[in-house]
């Protein structure tokens, strides 16, 4: 099976999701279950097993770093053009939002391991990109923006929630230990539930969107998808390659800023009023049109 269908056989597990819902299977608030299945237990395995005993190299630092600087750029033009176009306050920050902030982790990961199959190196920068490029500036920067745009008062503390969000507990526990001899049932244990987050994490993905999501603006639309998936990842590639990254990690990193707009951005919009409707809507209609975008910058590179 060639990468492009490992890719299509992925977002065949969101259809899967998507009709557990249709058809009553599952309901839209089993997501809340599977969503914390996975960014509690699954998730933090998968992101340990990803860097446990892998060699981390220096290059892997650049990609996150590309991806925070080439975000805040998005950002910046995001708001430019919401104010040249005359959005309104809430859905300037909507905009904001899913045009600089990726699902590098529940849809990067999988995508990864179908691109560079059996590639430590791979996974381990879409680990690091995931926790330190894309989650320290969306539960940072991305709640400051959200609370914003919405008038909302947010406590000076919540901008740090990630710190002790288990995926981030976990990544940073996989760095420190990654040269320390851990008891082999414990791995295999954690292997096994590390197994269990690709296909978890598209079925969320999958139960998580409906046809009440398309009830949106167009406009606003098209600016936040084209600044997310063309601007951004063409920013991190010429950045990833100025700064000399080349391979695996340069391609990861040009894929991981190509994912579509985060679940989390929606939850963040949500909460804090900066209108989620419109977030997730977008996160929807990106989600279905990376089936393209992402195949296409997977050909691309090669």
């Amino acid at each position: 099976m060639n990468v492009l269908s490992t890719v299509a056989a992925i977002f065949v597990l969101l259809l899967v999701g998507y009709a557990a819902r249709k058809f009553n299977v599952l309901k839209g608030s089993d997501t809340l279950v599977v969503n914390s299945v996975v960014v509690n237990i699954t998730g933090p395995a998968f992101a340990f097993m990803a860097i446990y005993g892998k060699p981390l190299t220096t290059e892997m630092i650049r990609p996150p770093i590309v991806l925070c600087i080439t975000s805040l750029i998005v950002l910046t033009l995001a708001y430019i053009l919401a104010k040249a176009l005359r959005f309104d306050r809430r859905t300037t920050g909507g905009v904001m939002l899913a045009a600089a902030f990726g699902n590098t982790g529940f849809l990067g990961y999988p995508v990864t391991i179908a691109a560079f199959p059996g590639q430590g190196e791979a996974l381990s920068t879409a680990v690091i990109t995931d926790q330190f490029g894309m989650a320290l500036p969306l539960y940072s920067v991305g709640v400051a923006v959200a609370a914003t745009f919405a008038s909302t008062k947010i406590n000076n503390w919540q901008v740090l929630e990630f710190l002790k969000a288990p995926l981030f507990i976990a990544t940073v526990l996989a760095i420190l230990l990654r040269s320390v001899a851990i008891p082999a049932v414990l791995v295999t244990s954690l292997e096994l539930l590390a197994a269990a987050t690709v296909p978890l994490a598209m079925i969320s993905i999958g139960l998580s969107i409906s046809g009440s999501s398309l009830k949106m603006a167009r406009v606003p639309f098209m600016v936040a998808a084209i600044l997310k998936m063309v601007v951004l990842p063409v920013l991190a590639y010429v950045g990833l390659i100025l700064v000399g990254t080349q391979g695996v990690v340069r391609d990861v990193g040009v894929i991981e800023a190509a994912m579509p707009s985060a679940i989390m951005t929606s939850v963040i919009a949500s909460r804090y009023g900066a209108n989620g409707a419109f977030v997730s809507g977008a996160t929807f209609l990106m989600t279905l049109g990376s089936i393209l975008t992402i195949s296409a910058i997977l050909s691309i590179l090669g």
